[in-house]
């Protein structure tokens, strides 16, 4: 299927820097290196420095009211890193006033599906660019609605102004079954289901290659917790958890809570509390991607809080290595996830049934076995059926649009 795109262009577009280093970033990366890799030219096109930090800037107003304070664009990753990340495929960094010459050279455009990007997009004007393809890596729903910001996020992407800007596309790509039929049933636009591929004896083998130098207690059954610090990974719901945890020494005195991430300083506060306040929680701080496999492969049990995902990959890598996962039942994890097979999917809001699971795994009521869980991740996001669904997706687009 790929030689039939072989001598295409395709453009994989996001507003951000690929050094910002989240999902959508490695995602990004990833794809356009395969394609690469197999003779399909494949370039990422981002906004350069001097234009992401208006960008970041436009941004920190609308959401912080930040006018004229310090704004790091530094990111998680070092730009060496991605470069050696990308292999065979480019990353070409432009200025706002260059994109649309830029973009209007390739074949096809897969573009990230935030407001942001689709409204650079649509200024454009989809008639001046090739076909383009939306991949859904933020949530156009978000489960969880606790801050005024969650409810006006559904607001804006169930609403006229989403359609609008998805108005002139050739496709969505959907990365959960809950997503998919959302998108099925709010906009007139064709769709495809296809997972992010991942493969357990790459991620295996970057676990051996790159290794995290801090030992683990080995007397102790270590949590791991790995993630942006923000509100979408539910530090809040996080830190009540752990203050409840602490209510039971028994359990307290046979784990260790290893908490690794970076964010904004209120929820990197409250991390820094809970490891202030008890000695069976550690806080290490923000570590390179390429570090947390090894990290993962040492850890007895994976925790997540998030209130809404696309497809994790926080929790993919952790499945990856054989790591049993708790999460609570919201679209992206659950994809992931078998319930009582590789891992516990809570209630959606259950504090209480977060913090039972836990307990329970502590006290050995739910046994994973590391090669069911590995098995299932090859299985279900086997990377050579993916691509073959992503370059068809590509194919089929590029045809249609003749």
């Amino acid at each position: 299927m790929v030689s039939r795109i072989k001598n295409k262009k395709i453009a994989f577009f996001m507003l951000p820097l690929l050094t910002q280093g989240a999902g959508a970033e490695k995602y990004f990366i990833e794809a356009a290196k395969n394609l690469a890799d197999q003779g399909v030219p494949s370039e990422v096109i981002t906004l350069n420095e001097k234009s992401f930090r208006t960008f970041a800037r436009i941004v920190h107003i609308l959401t912080h009211g930040n006018f004229f304070g310090k704004i790091d664009i530094s990111g998680r990753e070092s730009e060496a890193n991605v470069v050696k990340r990308l292999g065979r495929a480019k990353w070409r960094k432009i200025s706002w006033k260059n994109l649309g010459t830029v973009l209007s050279k390739y074949d096809v455009i897969y573009s990230k599906n935030e407001l942001v990007d689709l409204f650079t997009l649509k200024k454009i004007g989809y008639g001046k660019l090739p076909p383009v393809v939306v991949g859904v890596h933020t949530p156009i729903y978000y489960p969880i609605t606790d801050t005024t910001l969650s409810k006006i996020h559904n607001l804006l992407y169930l609403g006229y102004l989403y359609k609008f800007l998805l108005k002139g596309v050739s496709c969505i790509h959907l990365s959960n079954k809950f997503t998919k039929e959302l998108v099925d049933r709010h906009f007139k636009i064709k769709s495809s289901l296809i997972y992010y591929p991942f493969s357990s004896k790459l991620i295996l083998a970057s676990a051996k290659e790159n290794r995290y130098k801090t030992e683990f207690p080995k007397n102790r059954i270590n949590i791991v917790f790995v993630s942006r610090l923000a509100d979408q990974k539910g530090i809040d719901i996080l830190g009540r958890v752990v203050d409840n945890l602490a209510q039971d020494p028994e359990i307290t005195s046979k784990i260790k809570i290893n908490i690794f991430g970076s964010g904004d300083e209120k929820n990197e506060n409250i991390v820094k509390n809970l490891a202030k306040k008890y000695s069976f929680v550690k806080y290490f701080g923000h570590v390179e991607n390429k570090l947390i496999p090894n990290i993962l492969s040492r850890q007895d049990l994976f925790i997540t809080t998030a209130k809404w995902e696309t497809l994790p990959f926080n929790v993919l890598e952790s499945q990856a290595v054989g790591l049993p996962v708790i999460a609570f039942d919201i679209p992206g994890p659950n994809d992931i996830i078998r319930n009582g097979k590789t891992g516990i999917l809570v209630k959606t809001k259950d504090e209480g049934g977060f913090l039972k699971a836990i307990k329970d795994f502590v006290s050995s009521q739910h046994l994973f076995a590391k090669k069911d869980i590995i098995g299932h991740i090859d299985r279900k996001f086997n990377p050579e059926k993916i691509y073959s669904d992503l370059t068809k997706l590509f194919e089929n687009t590029i045809k249609n649009s003749k």
